[in-house]
């Protein structure tokens, strides 16, 4: 009798060990399935919107339990298009052939005791090409926002105020001199180059991962889905790496060709 009490607490103890253990993999698998599936949504509209320049470049290789992963083609090309995005707001803020407000956006104005951006002191409006007004909401601070608007690196703008204490900069736009447009180009591939070389750092972080994979050193990640995987993402690279330069043409053309 004393035996078969020992077996039976024996068995209820297998029994709900098991079902822990079950219990146990099953939240395991949820989790992991709910970090991949937030990971998927993250890089699906990372380029919908503002992109932080502190985002990490890298494309998580290891789930939070350390298991491996290879990386998403879809969100390896959304993390490049973050570059890409990012290169665009830049080319905003140089100067073309004629001029747009955001060519104002990168002005820091020192303004109450601290630096400030443009916009929150004043509002820019380009009446034509050749002329555009900052109307200061403090008039206190216009002889600041004239000092920053003139110090703008590559503009060659002279701006001054309007007569009359009326808060408001005036800011005559130049012709693009052919020394002033050879040194906006250069700029233009300078930061150009900064968004490829971004790009290819993203490709090397996951394909580094999809090397692994093919030569069968992660665990649970077949050869062949590596080699998919690492296709994809290559393809992708190709054809982020056209945009800059597809960028950089179109901001030629907007008046700084010949």
């Amino acid at each position: 009798m004393g035996q078969k009490l020992k077996n039976a607490d024996e068995m209820a103890y297998t029994e709900k060990h098991e079902e822990a253990k079950d219990k146990r993999e099953q939240k395991k698998t949820k989790s992991k399935k709910a970090r991949l599936n937030a990971h998927k949504e993250v890089s699906g509209t990372a380029t919908e919107g503002s992109t932080d320049e502190s985002t990490h470049d890298d494309i998580p290789s290891e789930d939070e339990f350390g298991n491996p992963l290879l990386p998403e083609p879809s969100a390896v090309r959304s993390k490049m298009f973050e570059a890409v995005a990012s290169l665009e707001r830049t080319f905003l803020t140089i100067r073309g052939g004629e001029a747009t407000p955001e060519m104002f956006d990168a002005v820091r104005v020192n303004a109450y005791g601290e630096t400030v951006s443009l916009s929150s002191v004043g509002q820019v409006v380009v009446e034509d090409a050749r002329r555009a007004t900052i109307s200061c909401y403090d008039p206190s601070v216009v002889s600041f926002v004239r000092d920053a608007v003139r110090d703008m690196k590559g503009m060659n703008l002279n701006p001054y105020t309007e007569e009359g204490g009326t808060g408001v900069v005036i800011v005559p736009i130049p012709r693009v001199s052919q020394e002033t447009r050879q040194e906006i180009v250069k700029e233009l591939g300078r930061q150009a180059e900064n968004c490829r070389r971004r790009v290819r750092k993203i490709r090397r972080s996951a394909m580094d991962v999809c090397k692994k994979g093919q030569a069968g050193k992660l665990d649970g990640i077949s050869k062949d889905d590596a080699f998919r995987t690492g296709k994809d993402i290559e393809a992708a690279t190709e054809d982020v790496l056209e945009v800059p330069n597809e960028l950089v043409d179109s901001k030629q053309r907007s008046g700084l060709d010949d």
